[in-house]
């Protein structure tokens, strides 16, 4: 259209479109969001480190450089992840693997550290943190038995998170109505697009 009136127009008839779009987006967006089954996310932390059994000064100094390439803490990182000690974890629990199937568990290494996040991702709050706990307890059992030179140390312990990593309603809702308002935009231009052709 290059009629600079157009959307003038548009906007003067038809915001209430857009306004009613957007709040209806919103509404629809928080209403599924808050119907979602939450899902929360506890975090536990280990710290490679040389262990304390090396007793010569020189062969711990090699520790600490073979540290610094990274290498050692990537591998520590994958153990956490696998079936292994996800059966080694739900065992130190005192329940069986299927009770924690639904249990997502990630690891990463903080930058520029070498230290160790582990994530449990699941329905119960406690439960996840349990979860993170006995994975990091089983992370370590694993590690010491992989490389006798290094140790992975208890940095943090997972505590029960108090709000659910998703859904979010509000964050959806606002999402909705920003998207609602673009669309509701739109049909408040095709309508007056409508009754300029109609003229």
């Amino acid at each position: 259209m290059t009629d600079p009136g157009f959307y003038l127009r548009a906007a003067r008839r038809g915001w209430w479109v857009a306004l009613l779009v957007a709040v209806t987006a919103a509404a629809v967006a928080w209403l599924l969001a808050s119907r979602q089954q939450p899902v929360y996310r506890a975090s536990a932390s280990l710290v490679a480190t040389p262990s304390t059994e090396i007793e010569d000064p020189g062969e711990a100094l090699d520790a600490i450089e073979t540290l610094e390439r990274r290498t050692i803490v990537a591998t520590f990182a994958e153990i956490p992840e696998s079936p292994d000690v996800r059966e080694s974890a739900a065992r130190r629990m005192g329940v069986e693997p299927r009770e924690i199937r639904y249990y997502w568990i990630g690891a990463s290494v903080l930058p520029n550290t070498n230290v160790i996040r582990i994530d449990v991702v699941g329905p119960d709050p406690e439960r996840a943190a349990a979860v993170a706990d006995a994975v990091a307890s089983a992370t370590r059992s694993e590690a010491r038995s992989l490389y006798g030179v290094f140790t992975l140390r208890r940095l943090a312990r997972a505590e029960p998170p108090r709000r659910p990593e998703r859904p979010d309603p509000e964050r959806a809702a606002a999402v909705g109505g920003v998207l609602g308002l673009f669309l509701g935009g739109l049909a408040a231009l095709a309508l007056e697009g409508f009754r300029s052709r109609n003229r």
